[in-house]
């Protein structure tokens, strides 16, 4: 039996328990709403709107903010990985050319980083 204060929900009733494991499905929060899936035209639509100052590449700093505003939350550490994966010239910055943008949504798909 879990206890808890009056008037607190329990973080586990019997019910969600199934062979000694928890089940976290049963847990919701009030007003939960599904996840959204961003199709990869609207990833290159995202990651162009953060190309601030129009130089036609994303730099670190754009990176972030733009992995910061998909609720990312190692922000620095994936603006790295991301620039590793797909900055093919390695100048810096992943260029809005075909080639690194693909890269760059490739490496946000795998991550699941799109989902929000």
């Amino acid at each position: 039996m879990v206890r808890h204060q009056p008037g607190c929900k329990a973080l586990a009733t019997p019910f969600d328990v199934i062979n000694n494991a928890i089940n976290y499905k049963s847990f919701k929060t009030p007003n939960e709403k599904p996840p959204i899936v961003l199709s990869e035209e609207k990833m290159l639509a995202y990651f162009k709107k953060h190309d601030v100052n129009k130089d036609g590449k994303l730099s670190w700093d754009e990176l972030k903010k733009a992995f910061s505003g998909l609720g990312v939350t190692w922000v620095r550490w994936t603006a790295d990985r991301a620039l590793r994966k797909a900055d093919d010239d390695e100048d810096g910055c992943i260029s809005l050319s075909e080639k690194e943008m693909d890269k760059l949504i490739e490496f946000v798909i795998k991550r699941k980083l799109n989902i929000q």
